[in-house]
Parts: C-alpha cells; sequence; structure tokens
C-alpha cells in the first residue's frame, strides 16, 4: 500500500461517510486537497477533512432529517391555508440553525430590510438551508421567481419538490458557491450568514462574490451569537469585515439589527 493515497482516493475516503456522501462534491475536493497538504497520516487528512466540512455544512443542520416526512406534511395541507403552511414551515425551519435563530423576528425581519425595494420579482437565495421556507414572509411580487442553491444533495432535493408542490416558479440546485458564482440577473440576491463560512474556505472569497453577483440589490446578514449562544465580539468583528469588503465602493448600504443577526441591503 503507498504511504499516502492519492487526492480521489482520500475523497472517497472522507466520502465514505453518509453525512459527507450528500455534499457537493467540489467542496468535499477542495477541503479534502487542502488538508492533504497539511498532514502526512491518511487518518489525519481525513479526520481534518470531515471536520472541517461539519463546520462549514453539518454544525447547522440537525441530524438525520427526514425530508420525505416533511414533504409529506406539507402535501397534506390546503395550498389556501396560509396559517398552515407558515406553522409547519416554522417547524421546520428549527432543524436548521440559522433560520431557528431568525424565527422569533421572521414576521418582519424581510419586511423590515427590504422594505426599500419591494415588491421583490427575482431572488437567488445562495447557500440558502432551510431558508425559502421563508417564502410567505418575504416582500415578493406575485410572479416573483426563486432560485435557491446549497451543497447539501437532500435538502436542495426536498426544496425542488417544495417549489413543485406549490407552484414556486424557479428552482432548486447544487451548488459550491466557493467554486463557482452564479451570473444569473436577479433583483436580490440572499447571503444569510454566508459570508463568514466562505471566509473560511477562502480568505477574500466573500469580497470576490459581492462584486461578481449580477444582482441589484444583496442581503448580507452576519450571526451575532456562535452556536453555542455566545456573542465573543462577533458583532464587532463582523461590521468590521464587511464595512472592508464594502469601502471604496459606490455602493448603497443599509443597516438593520437584530437581536441574534446584523444584516446589510447592499444596492449596487
Amino acid at each position: 500500500m503507498p504511504e499516502k493515497e492519492t487526492d480521489q482516493e482520500l475523497i472517497d475516503q472522507v466520502s465514505r461517510s453518509a453525512k459527507y456522501a450528500q455534499l457537493a462534491g467540489t467542496l468535499v475536493a477542495r477541503v479534502t486537497a487542502e488538508e492533504a497538504k497539511k498532514y502526512k497520516s491518511q487518518q489525519a487528512i481525513i479526520q481534518s477533512a470531515r471536520t472541517r466540512l461539519h463546520q462549514l455544512t453539518g454544525a447547522y443542520l440537525a441530524p438525520k432529517i427526514d425530508y420525505a416526512h416533511w414533504l409529506d406534511k406539507f402535501k397534506c395541507l390546503d395550498p389556501k391555508n396560509l396559517e398552515g403552511l407558515e406553522s409547519t414551515s416554522l417547524q421546520m425551519m428549527r432543524l436548521h440553525a440559522s433560520t431557528y435563530e431568525r424565527i422569533d423576528v421572521l414576521p418582519t425581519f424581510f419586511k423590515t430590510t427590504l422594505a426599500s425595494v419591494a415588491p421583490i420579482k427575482s431572488v437567488m437565495d445562495l447557500a440558502c438551508g432551510l431558508n425559502p421556507l421563508s417564502i410567505p414572509w418575504m416582500p415578493l411580487a406575485e410572479d416573483f421567481t426563486y432560485f435557491a442553491s446549497d451543497v447539501v444533495s437532500p435538502l436542495v432535493h426536498f426544496l425542488w419538490h417544495y417549489f413543485e408542490l406549490f407552484g414556486i416558479n424557479g428552482n432548486a440546485s447544487i451548488l459550491d458557491l466557493s467554486h463557482f458564482i452564479p451570473s444569473q440577473p436577479v433583483q436580490l440576491a440572499l447571503l444569510m450568514k454566508t459570508l463568514p463560512l466562505m471566509e473560511q474556505i477562502e480568505h477574500g472569497l466573500s469580497r470576490k462574490i459581492l462584486e461578481n453577483l449580477n444582482a441589484e440589490h444583496i442581503l448580507v446578514t452576519y450571526p451575532l451569537r456562535s452556536l453555542g449562544g455566545r456573542k465573543k465580539g462577533m458583532e464587532e468583528t463582523y461590521r468590521s469585515q464587511f464595512d472592508d469588503l464594502v469601502s471604496g465602493r459606490d455602493w448603497k448600504i443599509q443597516e438593520f439589527r437584530f437581536p441574534n443577526e446584523i444584516a446589510y441591503l447592499v444596492t449596487k
């Protein structure tokens, strides 16, 4: 047996776990290749790669979500029963840390942050998690289109069927934002607590994403607490990071502060 396996063999080893096999292959390949440069031991590479992937994705989702069960719950709803749709959506959004932290302010969050640009006709929700379930609370035009993407394939498949079920014009796709920045023109792009994760993957990636998105407006948010609930100076850190990202740009910036999240509406 060779001292060190090839990159593809290492990637295959990392992906043998069902948890990581469901992630976009480009992200698994990138992280594994980067960890292979740091360690000589095959086991150390695999363990470190899986740890990073967990920090980037797995830490935010409840383990073993039964997407088929949730899809069945939505199928049982009367499409005209907005109260039932909102109630079921809120229940499911508790399974993702990002949307769970926003639930208490959801009735006003999007109405407040997007008031100056509503109604929204087209949305691109990047690294979306379960955020598309927030559609009932968004100030969208009647004929809106919604494009969602994430690196977790079962989640994306669920959203694709969810869109189909409720007749939402758009799609859900598997997309590794660190590998490819979409150029599709939209009125609004959503980067909900996404940029800190992009910086973990590659320093300077956040700036590249903001500069290259073909969106009239971009709603960028940052968490104010860690997943464990600690503040740890996060507000000061992320304010500084964002100020650096938009420095020197002729962009209009609106800031909104919520208990667990700070939001910036960027208009190019």
